[in-house]
């Protein structure tokens, strides 16, 4: 025979804001992460050298930087638009949408200064514009550029090979511990039930361990630098 209380039904309502902090951090450092892998790039149809891209970039945005005259902005403009129409139309979004940002918040800078003297409104919707243009090209060469040809670019024009190798290792390590924090905070989501009354005991423990592994990963890292004899020649991935 089965006792009564086995044959109960019991059910756990946690409360409302049970995890919530949690959740929220999750969900900020998945959207981090899934920004941080997108930055792979993909050379497409039309396949330039890193090294040209990277110097047309820089070009052009100094040449926005300098330029006065409608005629070459529009110019540079153009160029940056057909270069856009190249994208695929599921990637239009994802590389408008920061310089969108960008240019929002130039214009909300410079919107006292526009009320304060309408004479210099021409000019400060002159600067907001070579923002958008500015960020809309580093997000095309990002988006159309592998991160291991960044990196052989930049090697290639002579950067030393430590700062490259550091840019490169943080991106990496920052993706790795990123990913760790997820899986401890989807962990402890999937163990929490009813409302936590301590919740920053959970983020320092989650800080303690992502610390201790950071400090792993640098030991492990300098020792296998060691035994390879690093001298400090990095040409990237």
């Amino acid at each position: 025979m089965i006792p009564a209380w086995l044959r109960e039904t019991e059910e756990v309502t946690p409360a409302r804001d049970s995890g919530a902090f949690a959740l929220r951090t999750l969900k900020s450092l998945g959207g981090l992460l899934s920004r941080l892998r997108v930055q792979r790039g993909s050379a497409g149809r039309f396949r330039l050298p890193a090294v040209v891209k990277l110097l047309l970039v820089l070009g052009l945005i100094v040449t926005l930087s300098l330029a006065r005259h409608p005629i070459l902005i529009l110019a540079v403009a153009a160029l940056t638009l057909g270069w856009a129409c190249l994208l695929p139309a599921r990637e239009l979004l994802s590389v408008l949408r920061p310089a969108l940002g960008a240019a929002a918040l130039a214009l909300l800078l410079f919107l006292p200064a526009m009320l304060l003297r309408p004479a210099g409104v021409g000019n400060n919707l002159l600067v907001v514009g070579k923002i958008f243009l500015s960020v809309t090209l580093v997000n095309l060469f990002n988006r159309r550029t592998p991160w291991n040809q960044i990196t052989g670019a930049l090697r290639k024009l002579h950067v030393p090979g430590v700062f490259v190798f550091v840019l490169d290792l943080t991106l990496k390590y920052v993706v790795l511990l990123g990913g760790l924090v997820v899986d401890l905070l989807t962990a402890r989501g999937l163990r929490a039930v009813g409302r936590d009354r301590h919740p920053w005991r959970s983020v320092g423990a989650v800080m303690g361990q992502t610390f201790l592994r950071s400090t792993a990963l640098s030991r492990e890292t300098w020792e296998a630098m060691c035994c390879r004899g690093f001298t400090e020649d990095y040409k990237g991935l």
